[in-house]
């Protein structure tokens, strides 16, 4: 039981992190068709600006980085994602939309991704970075966890990384259904012409949607960052992750992702640490079979709608 629980903790915990990329990739997917591969080389992005302003890449902890400090290299890191969000899209996305090149708009984001990747690989030269958490779990409770027997043990930064990723996707609900920049963006989701001719800016309104896509990016990967050591691959394989949850929730907006995001993080918990008799698959094919199902899964979706269609 204690294993069970620990399984869904951590897994939830790292769900939440995969279901905010997802709702970043299913917001920009929703408004344009555009999947944006360079999502996951933006998060890697805000975590490097955020350790370079905190300590210049040298090792940064709570104690050798002033709090205020430390502060504006988290807002750093986010406004860059932000950012990059926005630019990806006025530069490279945009002329490739207006003219209905899927090709052009898929070779744009792919070639950011590996310009950033190259910016990371050239800065980054240490095999792993750390950065500290915010809060000092180890004081508020046995050193940061909370022991369950038999050696089980979940983490006090699951819970705060479960609650962030919970707030967060209430509020992107809340933007999109209740103000009026969210109803901009759902309207030209729905009937970009239509939207247009009511006065909306659809160019504002995509600016807008990547700018925020960006945004949610950057703040999910500097909340799961301090849980682990951080290296080139970190943002690549959250935003492959995301995608993972995107697709599985059919890029429906932002709850099924967010969802779909959570039962990823608990079904590679699982494939991870759990085992029936002498069946063990371990954490080497954590990141492999969650993918191959995503995959059968919209496979299967799209033989069901080739079906209905016929």
């Amino acid at each position: 039981m204690a294993l069970l629980l620990q399984i869904v903790v951590t897994g939830l915990a790292a769900g939440a992190v995969y279901g905010l990329v997802a709702v970043a990739i299913s917001l920009i997917y929703t408004l344009t068709g555009v999947i944006h591969f360079a999502l996951g080389e933006m998060m890697g992005a805000a975590i490097l600006v955020t350790l370079y302003v905190a300590s210049g890449l040298d090792i940064v902890t709570r104690t050798n980085v002033p709090g205020v400090r430390y502060a504006l290299a988290l807002a750093c890191g986010v406004g860059v994602a932000t950012l990059l969000g926005a630019l990806s899209y006025s530069v490279l996305i945009r002329p490739f939309l207006t003219r209905g090149s899927l090709m052009g708009w898929v070779g744009a984001t792919v070639a950011l991704a590996f310009a950033l990747r190259g910016l990371l690989e050239a800065t980054l030269v240490r095999q792993s970075y750390v950065l500290p958490d915010v809060i000092p779990y180890e004081r508020i409770h046995s050193g940061g966890v909370i022991s369950l027997g038999g050696g089980t043990t979940i983490p006090l930064r699951a819970f705060f990384i479960i609650a962030c990723g919970i707030a967060l996707a209430v509020l992107a609900s809340w933007f999109l259904e209740r103000t009026r920049a969210g109803t901009g963006l759902r309207a030209v989701a729905e009937d970009r012409l239509a939207a247009e001719l009511a006065g909306v800016s659809v160019h504002r309104s995509l600016l807008l949607a990547f700018a925020l896509a960006g945004a949610f990016a950057g703040v999910a990967a500097l909340i799961v960052a301090p849980g682990s050591a951080i290296s080139v691959n970190t943002g690549s394989l959250l935003g492959l992750k995301g995608l993972v949850a995107a697709l599985v929730g059919s890029f429906v907006l932002p709850r099924r992702v967010f969802v779909a995001g959570l039962a990823l993080g608990v079904f590679e918990s699982a494939i991870a640490n759990f085992h029936i008799g002498p069946i063990v698959l371990g954490p080497g094919y954590a990141d492999v079979l969650p993918l191959a199902v995503a995959l059968l899964a919209a496979a299967f979706l799209k033989q069901s709608a080739r079906e209905v269609v016929e």
